[in-house]
């Protein structure tokens, strides 16, 4: 099961990347030859976007609870 999980997880990359890399393409006004370049920047794109959600999360996680140090029980 876990590999399945694993090509799901893979093939949305790809295609955030795919989509990432077709908005490039439009927005340089549709230049013939640089698709490669334009992938390989969607794909950086898409890196920092990860990090950056992925910061954004370990900052606030979990909001409810306690520091497990804190000496506060919740009882």
């Amino acid at each position: 099961m876990q590999g399945q999980d694993e090509n799901f997880e893979q093939a949305a990359l790809e295609q955030r990347i795919r989509e990432r890399a077709y908005e490039l393409w439009l927005e340089a006004g549709r230049p013939n030859g640089n698709d490669v370049e334009l992938w390989h920047r969607a794909r950086r794109e898409i890196r920092v976007e990860e990090r950056n959600q992925d910061g954004a999360l370990e900052d606030t996680f979990p909001a409810s609870d306690p520091p497990a140090n804190s000496g506060i029980t919740g009882a």
